[in-house]
C-alpha cells in the first residue's frame, strides 16, 4: 500500500512542476492556420455575408429554446464523454426572461469565465486591409492580463447588423478560447466562480498561474501507459472533449435557430480546440521522456536529488516555447508576404485524408497520431534549432532575447537548412491540423445542412 500512495504522489508531483512551467496555449494565433487550412472549401461559395448580432441579443431570440438544447446537450455530455464533470444545478441555464442577466446566466451554464468579453470585432490576417475599420484595443477583447501576444494583431470593430461574410465570421472566432474563456475555472482557482462549476480542484499545474488554469481544457492524454492512469487518474481529468462537442453542438443550433452569424463563430471555438488536439504538446504531457524515466527522475527529486527532474521540465517548457515562436513567427512572414509556396500555407491547403469527425475519431485517430508522433517532434526541436534555447536546461527560452527573433538566430545558428528541416516538420503537423478543422466543419455542414 505504501509503494502504491508513493507512486501516486510520484505522477501526481510530476504533472504538477511540468504543467506550471510550460505554456498553455497551443499552436499561437490560430486564425493565421485556419483561414489558409479552409479558405478554398467550396462550402463559402454557397453562403452569403451574414448580419453580424451581438451574443445577447442572439441569446434573448433565442432563450427558450436555448433552455431546452442545455438541457438536451447536457444529457447528451453526460452519457457519450466518459470524463465528463457534470454541470451543477444550480447552474443550469433558465428562460427567466430578463435580459439583464442573461449573458451571465449562459457564460455559467456552459462553465466559462463569466467575466469574458465577447464583443463584435475581426481579428485580421498580417496581410488584410482594415478596410476603413476603427481599430480595437486588445484589452477589449480579452480578460488575459498580459496581452503581449495579441499585440502584433490587428483587431477591428464591426457594427451589429453589418454584413461580414461567414469565413471571416469563424476564422476570427477561432483565436477565441485563448482570451480567457477556460481561466479560472476549478475550485482552487481563487476565483469567484472556480468553485460551483463542478469541475473539482486543478487537474495539473499550479492553480494560482493565469495561464495555466486553461490547460485541462486544451490539452488532452488519451494515450499513456496503464501505470500512470491507475496511480495517477486525475491525468484523465481533462475537458477538450467537452469543449469541442459543447460548441459544435452549439452552432447546430444557431443555424438551426436561423442565427447563421453566432452558427459560424461557435464553430469558430470549436476549431480552436480542433487545432489544439493536432499540437503534440498538447496531446503528451511529456514527449521524449519515457514512463519509468518519468519515475525515476521524480523518486530522485522526492529523495532530495531534483536535478533531473528540473532538467527535464526545463527542456520540455523551452521545445514547447520554441515551437510555438517558430511557427507563428515564420507563419507571420509568409502571410505578409502572400508567399503562397511558403509550405505551411501548401500544407494547411493540402492536407493529409480527410476523415469523418465523430468522437472516436478524436480519440482514436486525431489525439493518438499527434500523440504519437510527439516524439520525433521533439527530436526536431533538438536537431534543428539553437542548442542554448533547447538543449539548455539553464536557459529560460521565454524571456530569451532571442526568442522574439528565432528564425534569424536558427539560420545564424545552424544555416538554412535547419531552418527549411523544422519547417518541413512544422509543416507535416500543418497538414493535420487542417484534417481536423475541415472533418470537424464537414460535419457540421452536413449536420446543419449547409
Amino acid at each position: 500500500m505504501k509503494t502504491l500512495k508513493t507512486i501516486r504522489c510520484l505522477v501526481l508531483y510530476f504533472a504538477t512542476v511540468h504543467f506550471f512551467s510550460t505554456s498553455a496555449f497551443g499552436w499561437s494565433e490560430h486564425p493565421m492556420l485556419v483561414r489558409p487550412a479552409i479558405k478554398n472549401l467550396e462550402l463559402w461559395s454557397r453562403h452569403n455575408a451574414v448580419a453580424a448580432k451581438s451574443l445577447r441579443a442572439f441569446l434573448i431570440e433565442t432563450e427558450k429554446q436555448m433552455e431546452a438544447f442545455l438541457a438536451s446537450h447536457e444529457a447528451w455530455s453526460r452519457a457519450n464523454l466518459p470524463n465528463y464533470a457534470p454541470c451543477p444545478d444550480s447552474l443550469v441555464f433558465k428562460a427567466t426572461g430578463n435580459p439583464d442577466d442573461i449573458l451571465k446566466r449562459f457564460y455559467t451554464a456552459i462553465r466559462i469565465n463569466p467575466n469574458v468579453k465577447v464583443p463584435l470585432y475581426l481579428h485580421l490576417l498580417p496581410h488584410d486591409d482594415i478596410g476603413g475599420r476603427p481599430v480595437a484595443d486588445p484589452r477589449d477583447i480579452t480578460t488575459l492580463k498580459d496581452i503581449s501576444s495579441m499585440l502584433h494583431t490587428t483587431y477591428v470593430w464591426i457594427n451589429e447588423g453589418e454584413m461580414i461574410a461567414p469565413l471571416d465570421v469563424l476564422v476570427s472566432a477561432s483565436d477565441e478560447p485563448d482570451y480567457g474563456f477556460d481561466l479560472g475555472l476549478f475550485g482552487d482557482n481563487t476565483t469567484d466562480y472556480g468553485p460551483s462549476y463542478g469541475f473539482g480542484v486543478q487537474s495539473f499545474g499550479n492553480p494560482n498561474l493565469e495561464y495555466s488554469s486553461q490547460a485541462p481544457f486544451h490539452m488532452g492524454f488519451f494515450h499513456e501507459a496503464g501505470i500512470l492512469y491507475k496511480f495517477g487518474p486525475f491525468l484523465k481529468r481533462t475537458f477538450i472533449d467537452y469543449r469541442i462537442f459543447l460548441y459544435k453542438a452549439l452552432a447546430e443550433f444557431a443555424f438551426s435557430q436561423n442565427q447563421p452569424y453566432w452558427g459560424w463563430r461557435f464553430a469558430g471555438w470549436g476549431i480552436h480546440y480542433m487545432g489544439d488536439v493536432s499540437m503534440p504538446y498538447h496531446m503528451k504531457p511529456l514527449p521524449g521522456v519515457s514512463t519509468l524515466r518519468m519515475i525515476w527522475i521524480n523518486l530522485k527529486a522526492m529523495l532530495g536529488f531534483p536535478k533531473a527532474k528540473d532538467h527535464a521540465v526545463q527542456l520540455v517548457s523551452n521545445r514547447h516555447t520554441v515551437f510555438e515562436e517558430f511557427q507563428v513567427q515564420e507563419l507571420r512572414q509568409a502571410l505578409r508576404n502572400r508567399a503562397d509556396t511558403h509550405p505551411f500555407i501548401v500544407a494547411l491547403a493540402n492536407p493529409v485524408e480527410i476523415l469523418g469527425f465523430s468522437y472516436d475519431f478524436l480519440m482514436n485517430v486525431a489525439s493518438k497520431e499527434s500523440a504519437s508522433v510527439s516524439k520525433a517532434v521533439d527530436k526536431s526541436l533538438a536537431l534543428f534549432m539553437p542548442k542554448h534555447l533547447v538543449s539548455d536546461p539553464a536557459i529560460e527560452a521565454n524571456d530569451h532575447p532571442d526568442i522574439d527573433r528565432i528564425i534569424e538566430v536558427v539560420i545564424a545558428d545552424k544555416g538554412q537548412q535547419a531552418a527549411d528541416g523544422m519547417s518541413a516538420v512544422m509543416a507535416d503537423r500543418m497538414r493535420s491540423f487542417s484534417m481536423h478543422a475541415r472533418s470537424y466543419l464537414a460535419d457540421l455542414a452536413s449536420k446543419s445542412s449547409l
